[in-house]
């Protein structure tokens, strides 16, 4: 039987409150959010999942932007957009809130066209983002805020922007470096990517890999099948963490210490 993601982080948090001591009361009340609302009856963990540091170190806003990218309103807790995204290609063969997501045009690999979605269901002939790594971060901000992307301050607040540019300027991994292209197989230590998975990701996933399996429900499998299938996404997941959840960002590790675990996962069961 499956323990829910709720319990295990429940388990956790009842083993460290007998050692530590009581935080103020309003800790919970007052944690900074990215648009100043409060968050607080989201649960226990509602300051990680849709807060702000007090000071954001570079990893966590790098990793922060990379959520953003993937589905923002997840991230700012919001519902998502109705209508198809007014620049969203007529050849695109999604509608509704997925054209609003960065990935769904940009891609998973930031390559676009010229990637993974140079062909296929989230083909738009759009390029990527991998062009803009290394560029002034307010020239992408301002970019973002134009008439083609049309991400208004009611949709994403001056911090969230701020932070979706810096992870495209300074966040992005280039993926052939971590992943064979043509094969799809990662380039990493699966023993010691074993020894990290057991000891941290295990707590969600299991040992399996086959608990608290969350994001698009054609994907809905396996972590052993998503990494297979689609190891682009899953690298981008474990860097930067997932939507709205209580998922670690694994950036602060470095890239090695990302591709191990991914390797490794390639190794789960696929069902």
């Amino acid at each position: 039987m499956r323990r829910s993601h709720g319990a295990c982080v429940s388990l956790v948090l009842m083993a460290l409150a007998l050692c530590l001591p009581a935080g103020p009361a309003s800790a919970q009340e007052t944690a900074p959010t990215v648009d100043g609302r409060d968050y607080s009856d989201q649960g226990f963990y509602q300051s990680y999942v849709f807060g702000t540091p007090d000071d954001p170190s570079e990893a966590w806003l790098l990793a922060y932007g990379g959520r953003l990218y993937d589905a923002w309103w997840a991230v700012l807790f919001r519902d998502p957009p109705e209508a198809t995204h007014p620049a969203y290609p007529a050849q695109g063969k999604q509608r509704g809130a997925a054209t609003w997501r960065c990935v769904e045009c940009h891609g998973w690999d930031y390559k676009g066209a010229a990637g993974r979605y140079g062909q296929g269901p989230h083909y738009t002939g759009i390029k990527g983002i991998d062009g803009m790594a290394g560029a002034d971060p307010e020239r992408i901000a301002a970019t973002l805020r134009d008439e083609t992307h049309r991400f208004s301050p009611e949709l994403l607040p001056d911090k969230a922007v701020r932070a979706l540019a810096l992870f495209v300027s300074r966040g992005q991994l280039d993926p052939a470096k971590v992943i064979e292209p043509e094969t799809g197989l990662v380039r990493g230590n699966v023993a010691n990517g074993k020894q990290i998975y057991q000891n941290v990701c295990a707590i969600c996933h299991d040992f399996d890999g086959k608990a608290w399996i969350t994001g698009d429900e054609d994907q809905l499998t396996t972590l052993g099948a998503i990494a297979t299938a689609n190891p682009w996404r899953g690298l981008h997941k474990i860097m930067n963490g997932q939507t709205y959840a209580d998922m670690p960002a694994m950036r602060a590790f470095g890239v090695d210490v990302v591709r191990d675990v991914l390797s490794y996962i390639q190794t789960l069961p696929p069902d």
